[in-house]
């Protein structure tokens, strides 16, 4: 009588069928993952080669005439003017070096036009924020220039993020806003604003001022997609060579002994 055998063990034959199925198809989703974040490092680059493209574009003059949001973002400007403190606002939650603060925002109004342009003169101590205690760094008087970045307006990105009250007949205007939402804020300005706010710099050469710390929000770097890649990369070659050991340990005929 022929004596039979059980069939050999094999990666794709129960009862391993299913754990290789599991284990190949987790390792093309993180080779997938790994692939998707080179892809945004890839995206990251090209928009940070655009925004220095723009930044590096001769400054543009701001006269108080049209200007195009789309084309016009980002640019550096110049602008001739006189700050209007009365219309001053601030920006809540903003931080230099994790120092909590707020941002001072005052419309210029541009020399020789009926126009303004909100100018974000940078970061000042929370513990300045208020109308009273802002006064003092009302240091920009008369007729100045201002050089900047143009910025386009923010909106409001999810409903999980803070919104800024309505202005009515019960809140005529806003001191501190948590956006830069100039359609809104136009709505308790007297005059007609810029469609861009200008995020004020310090001028080459010239030597910074303290406060109000000209803060612009340019970010330039790459983010963590790199490592991000490396690792589902690296766990896309840890999973099968785990499970292979597995297989292997557990496949492996028990040693037999003679008597």
């Amino acid at each position: 009588m022929t004596e039979t055998r059980p069939p050999a063990p094999s990666l794709f034959r129960a009862p391993w069928l299913l754990a290789t199925v599991a284990v190949l198809l987790g390792t093309l989703f993180m080779l997938g993952l790994g692939i998707w974040q080179i892809d945004r490092l890839q995206q990251r680059r090209a928009a940070n080669a655009q925004i220095m493209a723009r930044m590096n574009q001769p400054a543009l003059n701001l006269a108080g005439g049209a200007l195009d949001p789309e084309t016009s973002d980002l640019r550096r400007a110049t602008v001739r003017g006189a700050f209007d403190y009365e219309q001053e606002i601030v920006l809540r939650n903003r931080t230099y070096g994790e120092v909590p603060g707020v941002h001072q925002l005052v419309p210029l109004r541009i020399a020789g036009s009926d126009a303004a342009v909100l100018v974000d003169r940078g970061w000042i101590p929370f513990e300045f924020s208020t109308p009273e205690q802002r006064a003092k760094f009302r240091n920009a008087t008369g007729e100045v220039e201002v050089q900047g970045i143009l910025r386009h307006s923010q909106t409001r990105r999810s409903s999980l993020s803070p919104a800024d009250p309505p202005l009515n007949s019960e809140r005529a205007r806003l001191d501190a806003w948590f956006r830069v939402d100039l359609p809104r804020i136009q709505e308790q300005v007297p005059y007609g604003l810029l469609p861009l706010y200008l995020e004020e710099e310090t001028p080459a050469g010239a030597e910074a001022r303290w406060l109000p710390r000209p803060d612009p929000d340019i970010q330039l770097d790459e983010g963590s997609h790199f490592i991000y890649a490396i690792q589902w990369f690296a766990f896309a070659a840890i999973l099968p060579l785990v499970y292979g050991f597995l297989y292997t340990t557990r496949t492996k005929p028990a040693p037999k002994f003679e008597d």
